[in-house]
């Protein structure tokens, strides 16, 4: 089976720090600690194996790149292909500031 390689954008980890505080302002540090885990694990594990299993993002019809996205209870990760790599580049859920 075809592997790839997955990396994060700078917005992407900002996304990740920004979930991760949330969570430790509503769970405590504990219970964010195993969801940081947790949701880096599922990116991970399915963006390295079958991203192409994943769906192409609405907003893929006005972006330069093709946008795919995992779903992941209720989080949206969005994601670029380029040969062997997957770069995540934004992830929203409970967390996502209001603007």
């Amino acid at each position: 089976m075809k592997t790839y390689r997955v990396r994060y954008s700078a917005e992407a980890l900002t996304d990740l720090l920004a979930s991760y505080e949330w969570g430790i302002s509503n769970w405590g540090l504990g219970k964010a600690d195993e969801w940081f885990d947790h949701i880096d694990n599922m990116i991970r594990t399915n963006l390295s194996t079958l991203p192409l299993a994943c769906s192409l993002a609405p907003e893929n019809v006005h972006l330069e790149y093709e946008t795919r996205q995992l779903l992941i209870g209720r989080y949206r990760v969005l994601f670029h292909m380029k040969a062997e790599e997957v770069l995540v580049v934004h992830i929203t859920g409970p967390f996502t500031p209001q603007k």
